[in-house]
């Protein structure tokens, strides 16, 4: 037999999901709330964006002006060859020196430092919306580059 005190102790099923409904919708709310509105939210149906090129078709492309979105001593370390330093954080100093290098017709390679690198992208949507610059590409694998498999 069963003893009244203990079941009288558990809700009932239907009362228990329900409280589950509630608890997860009270907790979903504020975070989808947050993720909408953060200003940094994550892109969650970009896989790859229509300017990102592969290494390959970087290299691929006749001329380009690469601009390296990384921190200076980054960029001091190890760069593409003939690249721009141009990070986020010293935009108002280093954009006359892009600017200067840059000619009509010419495309920009923009990298960071790979997939989860969003410097990049800031930086390009930057070229694209305060200068108005045509042609702008996100090197998609970013710096380093990918061993280039002997022949």
């Amino acid at each position: 037999m069963h003893d009244p005190d203990t079941t009288s102790l558990r809700p009932p099923p239907l009362r228990a999901a329900r409280v589950a409904c509630a608890l997860l919708l009270a907790a979903l709310v504020p975070a989808l709330l947050s993720a909408w509105l953060h200003p940094h939210a994550p892109s969650w149906t970009r896989t790859a964006d229509a300017g990102d090129l592969s290494w390959a078709q970087a290299r691929a492309l006749r001329a380009a002006l690469w601009i390296d979105a990384r921190p200076a001593d980054q960029f001091h370390r190890a760069h593409v060859p003939g690249a721009l330093s141009l990070p986020a954080s010293e935009w108002d100093s280093r954009i006359e020196s892009v600017l200067a290098a840059w000619r009509p017709g010419l495309p920009v390679v923009v990298y960071c430092d790979g997939h989860g690198c969003q410097a990049s992208r800031a930086v390009a949507q930057r070229l694209r919306d305060e200068l108005g610059l045509p042609d702008i590409h996100v090197l998609a694998a970013g710096w380093p580059p990918p061993e280039t498999p002997a022949p």
